[in-house]
């Protein structure tokens, strides 16, 4: 991804995209200009007023004058402090709102992907780009383009003002370095554009590799990894942090060149003015020639070069290379943020999603189910289904055995339109999937799977999932299943308060089932899950391994519940375990992509084929393992 980011800090086209977003905050953008304009006025008068205090008030002295425009002074820095302030605030309360639209724009296009993608990405790219990244772009806004337009600004007016109040041989001289500076920090701009990419990959492949390890913590301390992981984390911060140095190298060579520039500029003008003052000289600026082709009459001192001129362009000099000193600060944040927005961009811009353009919305399904010779691969050169076929009648149970790998929770996959097919038709009731509105289709499916995602929240929200389903209803969804007395139970004795509190609900309800619901059992996630599904009503119950993985009592709770729910209603059983799909009304039984049986448990029985060798096995291995 990095060598495609080009990171040029004034890319017109990105500039564009970023700007974009300034649309709902035009005023406040505009403002934040109108404050850099005041402020480059601001901080040009206070070195003339000096000027002209030194010259007229402390040369020749005038106490009462000198009070009068010291008071002044004092009044033009406290404004100019506080215009700063507003500019300061404005520019980062304009970032803050763009960077929350943009993060918003950004999740909501990412809800919208195909599983795929995620299966191709790193998490841990995806919560760099919504986080840190995004992050980054603030900063164009805060330190970047609206800052460096006030400094161009700045410089620009600075300049205007020496050659106008000052003479020209004089402003020449003091910066005759410029020439050399702008030259480094061209330089400087090219070396640090690479190194700037460099950080934001390292960083990138940093939160990928904490992310994953942290999320598989459990296999690195079981497998006794601890030690190695840890010298990949090593080697990766390594990386990162000599992708930091190296852009610190450059700042550390450029930064005391600008020092080093600046005090070469005073001390010219200090050497040059110095000698045309002490010899009296007149001086050439713009004000003298207008004064001298208007023919008006010129105060003596206005023609010569004198201390307070002096004084002045020394304050000049400093206040010209303050925003030159910070401009390759600003040019590096506004450059660093359009590497960040690149990225980002390129997430926005990926087309990689279901597309949604079914306009049938299901109502009052019946159920009706039909794969229609359905060929799909994960990957283009491997095929996962070659041609499958079959069909389940409304409100019957059909089951899909098969070993690993045959291709039994891809037909799940397809028919919640996790992944497009490549060819064929699936249909409900008679209807193409396509042509269904996606956000009908899933309403109308429940899924329960073999890995249960549990989110760190209570028992309520995980079950509802905030939707507006009463307590009462999920209370006798889990009576009904037979897990109530497990849920309030696990709130009885806990010495953790709620967060908050629902009227009505019991503490055992509200319990937080922590991160993944890593406080409960694998039995209890799935328990759980299974109550998910049921309080959502669905016209097509899919269990996926829902069994697979829980111990004797909760399968029992589970079957008894499964024999009243799916009573007619379209329910898709994959399981391992044929003991839990005997009672189906039709078993499918898969191998490499394709049904190679199908029939009742008796009938498939009687086949003496691939179903009689897989309960076999089976039930032969629980028999000796009692």
């Amino acid at each position: 991804m990095a060598n495609s980011v080009s990171g040029n800090a004034f890319d017109l086209k990105q500039l564009g995209k970023i700007l974009s977003f300034i649309k709902p905050y035009r005023l406040i953008f505009y403002t934040a200009l109108f404050l850099t304009i005041l402020l480059s006025a601001l901080g040009t008068a206070r070195p003339i007023l000096i000027k002209y205090v030194i010259d007229n008030f402390v040369l020749t002295p005038n106490g009462e004058q000198l009070l009068h425009f010291t008071i002044i002074l004092c009044v033009l820095l406290f404004l100019e402090s506080l215009v700063q302030f507003f500019f300061i605030y404005g520019a980062n309360y304009l970032g803050q709102n763009i960077i929350r639209d943009l993060r918003v724009r950004l999740y909501k296009h990412i809800l919208s992907f195909k599983l795929q993608y995620f299966d191709q990405t790193p998490i841990g790219t995806l919560v760099t780009r919504a986080v840190s990244d995004i992050e980054t772009i603030a900063d164009i806004f805060a330190q970047g383009i609206l800052t460096i337009i006030g400094d161009l600004l700045k410089i620009v007016v600075i300049v205007g003002a020496m050659f106008y109040f000052f003479d020209f041989r004089l402003v020449l001289v003091s910066l005759a370095v410029v020439p050399i500076l702008f030259y480094a920090t061209r330089l400087f701009q090219l070396k640090i554009k690479a190194s700037f990419q460099d950080v934001r990959t390292q960083v990138s492949a940093l939160n990928a590799f904490v992310q994953e390890h942290l999320t598989g913590m459990n296999i690195v301390q079981i497998f006794n990894r601890e030690k190695e992981e840890l010298e990949k984390f090593k080697e990766i911060n390594t990386k990162h942090k000599e992708a930091n140095i190296r852009s610190i190298w450059y700042f550390s060579i450029f930064l005391p060149v600008i020092e080093i520039m600046s005090a070469i500029s005073i001390g010219l003008a200090v050497w040059y003015g110095g000698l045309k003052a002490a010899s009296g000289s007149s001086k050439v600026s713009v004000e003298t020639l207008i004064y001298n082709w208007q023919g008006w009459e010129m105060d003596p001192q206005m023609n010569l070069i004198t201390l307070g001129e002096i004084t002045a362009i020394i304050i000049f000099i400093n206040m010209l290379f303050r925003p030159l000193r910070q401009l390759a600060d600003r040019f590096n944040t506004l450059q660093m943020g359009m590497v960040a927005s690149e990225r980002v961009f390129k997430i926005l811009e990926t087309n990689d999603h279901i597309a949604n353009d079914g306009q049938f919305i299901l109502d009052k399904v019946k159920g009706g189910i039909e794969f229609k010779d359905v060929k799909f691969g994960y990957n283009k050169d491997e095929i996962i289904l070659k041609g499958l076929s079959f069909k389940v009648e409304p409100g019957k149970t059909l089951a899909i055995v098969g070993a690993t790998g045959a291709g039994k929770s891809t037909v799940i996959n397809l028919l919640s339109r996790f992944y497009e097919i490549w060819d064929g038709e699936i249909l409900i009731d008679g209807r193409d999937l396509r042509e269904i509105n996606l956000d009908s289709l899933r309403t109308n499916l429940a899924v329960v799977l073999q890995d249960v995602f549990l989110f760190s929240d209570s028992i309520y929200h995980n079950i509802t999932l905030q939707k507006d389903i009463p307590l009462e209803t999920v209370k006798e969804a889990a009576k009904f299943i037979g897990i109530h007395e497990f849920i309030e139970s696990l709130g009885v004795n806990s010495t953790d308060s709620p967060s908050h509190t629902v009227e009505g609900m019991g503490l055992g309800y509200m319990y937080n089932v922590g991160e993944r619901g890593n406080s409960l059992s694998v039995g209890q996630r799935q328990l759980l899950a299974f109550l998910r599904a049921y309080v959502s009503n669905p016209s097509v119950l899919i269990l996926d391994e829902a069994t697979s993985s829980i111990d004797t009592q909760s399968e029992m709770l589970i079957q008894s519940a499964i024999e009243k729910i799916t009573r007619n209603r379209t329910s898709i059983v994959i399981a391992h375990r044929l003991a839990t799909i005997q009672g189906a009304d039709k078993i499918l039984v898969m191998d490499k992509g394709r049904v190679v049986e199908s029939g009742s448990h008796q009938e498939l029985l009687e086949l003496k084929g691939y179903y009689t060798r897989l309960y076999e096995m089976q039930f032969k291995g629980e028999e000796e393992n009692i």
